[in-house]
């Protein structure tokens, strides 16, 4: 994009003539003006000092302790990245990410200097970083999110690479502006890259507003973010450098939440994936189920499924979700046949089981995991549930169909992707497509897969 290339051209600049002055404040003077510990100063090699460009610090209220793994979001040169390996100790482990070449290559050779072991730099932009899935205990950012312009993409991996209840902590420039229409305000950067590019690697173009940029990181998966101070720094007469923390909440709570409160708030009669006469998931069972046979119905949600079971006479029927609400709606429209289900209240991670089953449908959950990790547990949960040749009934997203549902991001499928995610001893049998008409009269299409244990 125009503006990585503009950013990448004054770092670059910045990391071969770092006495040049750039018009904001850089150097020993600047790290010391927001409180950089003199013990780092003096731990760190003098000459990586002039190339500090910090907004603020960082590290004032960072919980990183011995042992953590952390990740640097826009390294630079190295300033932060070794104060990280400093704290982490020899035990733990410090990445470092940024998109500009000289950058990555000055960082390495600082790292080096000073000798650490611990450090490995990545060139790599923010929305895509080749690191594991909760495999990181603090994410540290100084005066680099900013300058992305998709940043719901950058937390979202942000809270991909942190482990549950990681930490997030971030200092970066913030629209200070009155004015609703400013040129830093999130509006204008919502289609990723609508400002001018002059003023993206100067930190305006891309800045938003304290509240916007706290309402991002809490949709990402985020609680207790604050903004925990301003600091002296500025780039323009509208911004302002202010340091940021927040907590990952893990994946598990975040989807009873979510659903928990979709329920609460929502008529699920009106819902996009709601099906009046849920035939397709009827027939699928149908055709591999008897009627004396165990099903369980994964994420059940409030669907009418369990309505038509019962009324073919199936009985033997277990209700899984993650949503207490869904399941007492439920509940109350069977009524006089309420007794007939099981009802389990659990998110699919920690589901067990000590009954076995002959099939297991799931209409909706598989394509909402988006951690490898998730979807590893998912199939174990599956093998530890069905008997021998039972019967798993997955249906998800298709490739050229949705990319989200009830506001969540989701992992579509076809036969070739699900072949990849299939363990040993899982088997597919049967893949097909087919199109969901919605309440709201448009269409959804689905990919449907039938999987055998063997």
């Amino acid at each position: 994009m125009a503006e990585n290339k503009q950013i990448i051209e004054l770092y670059t600049e910045l990391a071969q003539n770092p006495d040049k002055d750039f018009g904001w404040d850089k150097g020993l003077s600047n790290a010391q003006s927001h409180g950089y510990k003199q013990e780092w100063i003096e731990a760190i090699p003098s000459q990586v000092w002039q190339y500090c460009a910090a907004v603020g610090n960082p590290f004032t209220q960072s919980d990183i302790k011995k042992g953590d793994t952390v990740v640097d979001l826009g390294c630079g040169a190295g300033v932060d990245l070794m104060i990280s390996a400093l704290l982490v100790g020899d035990q733990g482990n410090v990445i470092g990410v940024d998109i500009t070449p000289e950058m990555v290559t000055k960082a390495t050779y600082h790292a080096n200097l000073a000798g650490f072991s611990n450090v490995k730099i990545l060139e790599s932009s923010f929305d895509t970083i080749d690191v594991d899935d909760e495999s990181v205990d603090v994410v540290i950012s100084n005066g680099a999110i900013n300058l992305t312009s998709c940043k719901e993409s950058v937390f979202s991996e942000i809270y991909r690479v942190l482990k549950p209840h990681g930490k997030l902590f971030f200092a970066d420039m913030i629209d200070i502006s009155v004015e609703e229409d400013s040129c830093c305000s999130m509006e204008k950067n919502a289609s990723c890259g609508t400002s001018d590019e002059e003023d993206w690697a100067n930190c305006v173009a891309g800045t938003l507003r304290q509240d916007k940029l706290i309402e991002i990181i809490e949709n990402a998966g985020f609680k207790d973010v604050e903004c925990t101070g301003l600091t002296h720094y500025t780039t323009s007469e509208t911004t302002q450098g202010a340091t940021f923390k927040a907590t990952k909440i893990p994946s598990d709570v975040l989807r009873e939440q979510h659903w928990d409160t979709l329920f609460k708030t929502k008529d699920y009669t009106q819902v996009l994936w709601h099906q009046e006469t849920p035939n397709t998931s009827l027939m699928q069972i149908e055709h591999y189920a008897r009627k004396d046979d165990y099903i369980i119905d994964v994420g059940c949600g409030a669907s009418l499924l369990v309505d038509m079971l019962i009324a073919d006479g199936y009985e033997n029927i277990t209700l899984l979700d993650t949503s207490k609400t869904c399941l007492e709606i439920v509940k109350k429209r069977l009524s006089d046949k309420s007794d007939i289900p099981n009802y389990i209240c659990s998110d699919i991670m920690h589901f067990t089981t000590t009954k076995k089953f002959n099939v297991w449908h799931d209409r909706a959950v598989f394509h909402f995991l988006l951690l490898e990790k998730e979807r590893k547990r998912y199939f174990e949960v599956l093998q530890e549930s069905l008997i021998p040749d039972g019967i798993a009934i997955i249906n998800t997203f298709s490739v050229d169909g949705e990319k989200q549902c009830a506001g969540l991001d989701i992992v579509p499928y076809n036969d070739t992707r699900m072949l990849h995610e299939l363990p040993s001893g899982l088997s597919l049998i049967a893949y097909n497509e087919f199109i969901h008409i919605t309440p709201k009269n448009s269409e959804q299409k689905y990919s449907s897969f039938v999987i055998k244990k063997i």
